[in-house]
């Protein structure tokens, strides 16, 4: 197995190198080589090739060391997905990429910003391509062969979800799906070809994972890994598409066949650390890879990162203000270290805005006052899952606590197990599918299933919730379990986009205890208008070798 995950790794990412934004496309060296002949003309090739399709999903993207640690998915989900969002606050990225963390970036089409989640998603699509222009006349195991097309065909439509969560317009402004998105290869290979409307890609969305869905059913083979695409997978990718359509019926059914099978987390599971995968998960990193080392999503985003601590940036905290809208008795209220967090009387919920107490350029609660220090390694030896594991928001290389940021509101959410940052971390949770249920379910005004979604969701979160709203508080009511529950999972720009709501980051105020806790430096709003939409541009390096690409459609 280890060898032949190697030599699809080779395969696919040098066919990787092709696919888009010409030659300064996102290349991963090779491990060794396998022609890509051996991929479309062997059962062998085309599982290998395969096994390194997944694997580009998390590796290390060595051409872009320069831009932050690209890894694949959880980059594009953590930064793309929540440090543009409202609800997590990085100093790292709030004083490292200022302008990023405050959408300059968005709309500058030579800027790395707008290029890294199109290469990415084109990489993805240009491997799962390789595989599907030979898998049909390969002789071999032909349900092996079909299983193997069918995950190729999620992982290309997943990439195209990614397109149009990034390039694409919201629903509501798309006109009915007729705008223009991205380019739609089939094909591997460099082939130069127009833009094609939302519409088209829906489309081929649709049809390639209802035919892996079927292919899943009848072929009878079961995934060995999770970090492998399933039918769980493809049903999860499909009502994410349909949610991003509007298409409720669709994002209904497909929701909750997609969570079958994974039980909501309990409380103490969620409480663990969210570095080891467990029951509820569905699709997820695969943690041990060879060769990601400090590019793992722990090493910038576990409170025990080796990064936090090295740097002393923080790894994360959530908005106040979402915070206090988490309800008395929830558990998930628990793995930030808040106010109300505080022990016996040396320090007063009043210091944290207190500016002598609390840092107004990046909300450090850490350095500036002892007694806080010590509520805060106190906070830390009781949140911690694992003593194996490193401890959180310290320098595993001997440096004192003292010296590393922890912001007014810093997460515990997510650990690491190792001093790298190894960790798992989920793309895809039976919550999310729950949640997009009860959504959907909403808007097909069918409030009793809605209902129950909410409430199996809390059976594990809250003893006391009890919820039996109706209208649009029953649709904010599952906005907010949905901020609440999948906070720092990369949901969150996507959800207000999708939405069409604003972005508000509201500023700490020092003395003033009903401020919020976002420095002033990354004050933000934004009207769902403004950055055209919010779409990031096309990247002038796609148009710039292909010559078919008009800009004018979504410039």
């Amino acid at each position: 197995m280890k060898n032949i995950f190697k030599k699809g790794l080779a395969a696919i990412l040098t066919a990787g190198m092709l696919a888009g934004c010409s030659s300064d496309y996102l290349d991963v060296p090779p491990v060794t080589s396998v022609s890509s002949s051996l991929v479309q003309t062997t059962q062998e090739g085309a599982q290998a090739a395969l096994y390194g399709l997944c694997q580009a999903m998390y590796t290390q993207y060595t051409s872009l060391a320069d831009y932050l640690f690209v890894n694949g998915e959880p980059w594009i989900q953590m930064v793309y997905g929540d440090v543009f969002g409202q609800d997590y606050y990085s100093y790292f990225f709030a004083s490292a990429t200022g302008p990023n963390f405050n959408w300059v970036s968005m709309n500058m089409k030579e800027g790395w910003m707008a290029a890294i989640g199109w290469r990415y998603a084109y990489n993805l699509i240009n491997q799962a391509n390789m595989i599907l222009d030979g898998i049909d006349t390969i002789e071999g195991d032909r349900d092996r062969l079909d299983f193997i097309k069918a995950q190729a065909l999620t992982i290309r439509a997943h990439a195209y979800v990614r397109l149009l969560q990034l390039y694409g317009p919201r629903w509501q402004n798309s006109q009915n799906g007729e705008k223009y998105v991205c380019v739609m290869r089939l094909h591997a290979g460099t082939e130069e070809l127009p833009l094609v409307t939302m519409n088209d890609v829906l489309n081929q969305l649709y049809s390639d994972l209802t035919t892996a869905e079927g292919l899943f059913e009848s072929c009878g083979v079961k995934r060995d890994h999770k970090w492998e695409p399933d039918a769980s997978v493809a049903y999860g990718i499909h009502a994410r598409a349909a949610m991003l359509k509007e298409d409720w019926a669709t994002a209904q059914t497909t929701a909750n066949k997609a969570r079958q099978g994974y039980p909501i987390m309990t409380a103490e599971e969620y409480k663990a650390g969210f570095a080891e995968a467990n029951g509820e998960w569905i699709w997820n990193n695969a943690p041990q890879l060879e060769g990601i080392y400090y590019f793992a999503h722990g090493s910038l985003f576990a409170c025990n990162g080796p990064y936090p601590a090295v740097w002393g940036n923080g790894a994360g905290a959530i908005n106040y203000e979402l915070y206090k809208q988490i309800p008395s008795g929830d558990i998930r209220a628990e793995l930030f270290f808040t106010p109300d967090k505080l022990v016996g009387n040396s320090v007063t919920s009043a210091q944290f805005w207190n500016d002598k107490t609390c840092d107004p350029v990046s909300m450090n609660l850490n350095s500036l006052n002892a007694l806080m220090m010590n509520q805060l390694e106190a906070f830390g030896e009781k949140r911690q899952p694992n003593e194996s594991w490193p401890k959180p928001y310290t320098n595993f290389q001997s440096k004192s606590s003292k010296d590393v940021v922890i912001a007014f509101g810093a997460q515990y959410k997510f650990w690491c197990t190792e001093d790298y940052g190894t960790n798992s971390f989920p793309f895809m949770r039976g919550a999310e599918m729950l949640l997009n249920e009860a959504e959907a379910a909403y808007h097909n005004d069918d409030t009793g299933t809605a209902l129950a979604c909410l409430a199996e969701l809390n059976a594990q979160r809250n003893p006391n919730y009890t919820c039996n709203k109706s209208g649009e508080a029953l649709l904010n009511e599952i906005k907010l379990q949905r901020r609440i529950e999948l906070w720092g999972e990369g949901y969150n720009f996507f959800d207000l986009k999708r939405w069409n709501e604003p972005l508000v980051r509201n500023v700490w105020e020092a003395r003033n205890t009903r401020s919020n806790n976002i420095p002033q430096a990354s004050k933000l709003s934004k009207d769902p208008s403004d950055n055209n939409g919010w779409r990031w541009s096309v990247p002038q390096s796609e148009s710039q070798y292909n010559s078919k690409i008009d800009r004018t459609l979504v410039d």
